[in-house]
């Protein structure tokens, strides 16, 4: 998947990162949001990260919302350390 891919919304406003967050595809997760760059003004990584689908869910809310805390304590600790970085 192309980088400009993983920003690609669905009909409920979710990009693949929460079909993989959501099936507890950690694997997948971590390369989905380390190929993206994690500094600068623009941080893809955390752009990526933060968008919200229709409902107001991150791809981390529907990770621990399925039982993936693993998956959801690595977006949020990634989340966390991007906005303090930038």
């Amino acid at each position: 998947m192309s980088r400009s891919g993983l920003f690609e919304l669905d009909s409920d406003g979710r990009t693949s990162l929460f079909d993989a967050a959501g099936s507890g595809d950690i694997e997948t997760v971590r390369r989905m949001i380390f190929s993206l760059t994690g500094t600068g003004m623009s941080c893809q990584r955390l752009s990526l990260i933060g968008v919200k689908d229709t409902s107001g869910l991150t791809a981390a809310d529907l990770a621990e919302r399925n039982g993936h805390k693993e998956i959801a304590d690595l977006l949020r600790s990634e989340q966390m350390r991007m906005e303090f970085f930038e």
